[in-house]
């Protein structure tokens, strides 16, 4: 099969020897036209369109021309077989003389002049205007001759000075054909090398988007989408705010839609590109197996003024490279919240963060998307104890190199001792709030904060005395309970300070629904266990004298005695 090869010859006295020489090579199929300069842009882009393979075109004439299409182009070079042909013409040529031109041709005039002694002054421009103002000057300076390609000939006849054209010869045409053959060879193994990685890629990379620094769509290949989900303009935002991290985010799209977004920034030959991968299968499936997927943006606020707190933390930062943790705490001591601390400082922000009951996790099927670098399990107490071991069993299963699950226990019973003493895990307690009186008021100041800045409450600080109070309450729900009371005390606050009387009325409420849930849970059970509960509390009163607790309940001492011992 011939290279089907557009020779674009710059003046028309190039034809006659084209014509000749395209009889003495037989591989390419050659269609030659005539145009220089700007008026060959539009002849090689027509070409281009009509399936050319290759052009060959001369000088300023074939820069132009490789700039405006995507084939290669080839330069008929000035040989020095042509530059000693011209030289001998005009070296006998009274007056002074001078070559004009692009390097291309000024280069290899000069190393003849100075190697030959020859009196032809040599000068070079960068740029086709410069010709015209350049053979203007040397007029004035007395030159007769003008030596070079079509523009400079076109400029020595204006000024009305005499010109001699720098034609290529039979060698630097032929050098030509053997290069353009080369190089269309060379091309077409690219093209069929990037046409196959092309089609990897589209197999390996789908719903992806590839934008350079510019904001110039490079690549996209869409499967699950129509098109890209978010707008161009938000891509661009990103990059211009320099926010393409490594990274993988969970975003909105303008219709409420949630998915993930994975950003990547690339160098390739000293140029950037930004790479976007969007899924939104990911976030349905793991909805539906009970996940709840978010990305820590940010470092959360841990208080810890305490010395019980100052430890957790100081541990935490001392372990930062293990994988397993257990968190050890009563209910609403921040289990959670420590969590989302290790992920965001062992990950720096990077990664998606994940929680799920133990119970989900028993019940999925599929393993974790990669992308999530932290598991936080929680409502392990609701297992059973042949469940305990099964999810010890997942837990092992689950384990990569960037993967940390961090597992959550209320107490360290003897059902959850091979969870409590694996020797994988790093244990840390969490001390309760009534551990942590320091932290109390520090705790209060910031939600106050968080509330005035989420919900625009009026509330900007509060009385000392409302301080004191809640360092006097025992906090049996902990720090999700000061949360609770101090939402509703913001709300209820119409002023910009929080008092005495409205934290001491909110605090007598949670009493009376403590006092409630306690009577509950006095009366529930089986009748033999409201017994034992009511002898207990008997005896406690009584200071365990059994003597007055016998009398109080109506029986003797021996039947008080057996009823202990059941």
């Amino acid at each position: 099969m011939k290279i089907k090869t557009l020779i674009i010859a710059p003046y028309p006295a190039m034809t006659h020897l084209l014509e000749e020489c395209r009889l003495d090579y037989k591989e390419l199929d050659i269609h030659i036209e005539v145009a220089n300069l700007q008026e060959a842009i539009p002849v090689a882009k027509d070409a281009e369109e009509r399936g050319f393979d290759v052009i060959i075109s001369r000088g300023g004439t074939s820069k132009l021309i490789e700039e405006a299409v995507h084939i290669p182009v080839i330069d008929i070079q000035v040989s020095g077989y042509d530059m000693l042909r011209v030289l001998t013409l005009g070296n006998d040529f009274p007056g002074k003389k001078a070559i004009v031109g692009f390097s291309n041709i000024t280069l290899g005039g000069k190393a003849i002049t100075d190697l030959l002694d020859i009196e032809i002054d040599v000068f070079t421009v960068e740029e086709a205007k410069e010709v015209d103002s350049l053979v203007e000057k040397l007029k004035f300076e007395r030159y007769e001759l003008i030596m070079g390609d079509v523009i400079t000939m076109d400029a020595a006849m204006k000024h009305g000075l005499e010109g001699i054209l720098i034609q290529s010869g039979r060698e630097a045409i032929f050098e030509a054909f053997q290069k353009a053959k080369s190089v269309y060879r060379f091309h077409q193994r690219q093209e069929e090398e990037i046409s196959f990685l092309r089609s990897l890629l589209e197999e390996a990379s789908s719903n992806m988007m590839v934008l350079s620094q510019d904001g110039n769509i490079m690549y996209q290949c869409w499967t699950d989408f129509e098109a890209c989900p978010l707008p161009i303009s938000r891509l661009h935002q990103q990059i211009e705010e320099n926010e393409c991290k490594n990274e993988v985010n969970l975003i909105e799209t303008d219709g409420n839609q949630r998915i993930k977004l994975s950003t990547k920034q690339k160098e390739i030959n000293n140029h950037t590109y930004y790479l976007f991968w969007f899924s939104e299968a990911f976030t349905q499936q793991v909805h539906q197996q009970g996940f709840h997927i978010e990305t820590i943006s940010q470092q959360p606020m841990l208080i810890s003024n305490s010395q019980l707190m100052k430890r957790c933390v100081i541990l935490i930062e001392k372990s930062l490279k293990i994988n397993q943790w257990l968190l050890l705490g009563e209910q609403g001591t921040g289990k959670k919240l420590i969590s989302q601390y290790i992920h965001y400082r062992k990950n720096n922000g990077k990664g998606l963060y994940a929680s799920i009951s133990a119970s989900d996790l028993l019940a999925i099927r599929d393993g974790i998307d990669p992308d999530v670098y932290t598991l936080y399990i929680n409502e392990v107490e609701t297992l059973s104890l042949k469940e305990v071991q099964k999810l010890l069993s997942v837990v092992q299963k689950l384990q990569r190199k960037n993967l940390t699950i961090v597992l959550s226990l209320t107490n360290e019973e003897e059902a959850y001792h091979s969870l409590v003493y694996h020797e994988d895990s790093l244990k840390v307690h969490l001390p309760s709030l009534r551990e942590r009186k320091e932290d109390i008021k520090p705790l209060a100041t910031y939600f106050i904060a968080v509330f005035h800045g989420q919900i625009g409450t009026s509330v900007i600080k509060m009385k000392e005395g409302a301080f004191d109070l809640l360092e006097q309450y025992s906090w049996p729900g902990n720090v999700a309970q000061l949360k609770s009371l101090l939402h509703a005390a913001v709300l209820g606050e119409k002023g910009y300070v929080i008092g005495e009387k409205l934290i001491q009325q909110h605090l007598d409420e949670q009493k009376d629904a403590e006092g409630m849930k306690e009577g509950n849970e006095f009366l529930s059970g089986t009748l033999e266990e409201i017994e034992q509960r009511i002898i207990k509390h008997i005896m406690e009163e009584e200071n365990y004298n059994q003597t007055r607790a016998a009398d109080r309940l109506g029986i003797n001492r021996s039947t008080l005695w057996r009823k202990l011992k059941q």
